[in-house]
């Protein structure tokens, strides 16, 4: 046992709990504001709403349908990252 296990052992159940959840706690608080910078800058490749607005305009279906799928057209993947896998044909 080393003079740390010794100073660990004496430590109040609470502190020692407190000291194990702190990790695991900054984590999430870091992983949260990730996902908040993601969100607050646009990050995302998503269509914007003024796009959204176009489609829903058109008043001809087909036209309107044709406008959709080209907003969620598949987009090339950021470079480094894998990309779909190609459909499977038998």
């Amino acid at each position: 046992m080393t003079p740390r296990d010794n100073e660990q052992a004496s430590w109040p159940l609470d502190q020692a709990v407190s000291r194990n959840l702190f990790p695991p706690m900054l984590g999430l608080a870091g992983i949260g504001l990730l996902a908040f910078a993601v969100w607050a800058f646009g990050l995302s490749n998503t269509p914007l709403g003024a796009e959204f607005l176009q489609c829903s305009a058109i008043n001809d279906d087909h036209a309107r349908l044709v406008c959709y799928d080209n907003l969620n057209s598949p987009r090339q993947p950021a470079k480094g990252a894998l990309g779909p896998l190609p459909p499977h044909l038998p």
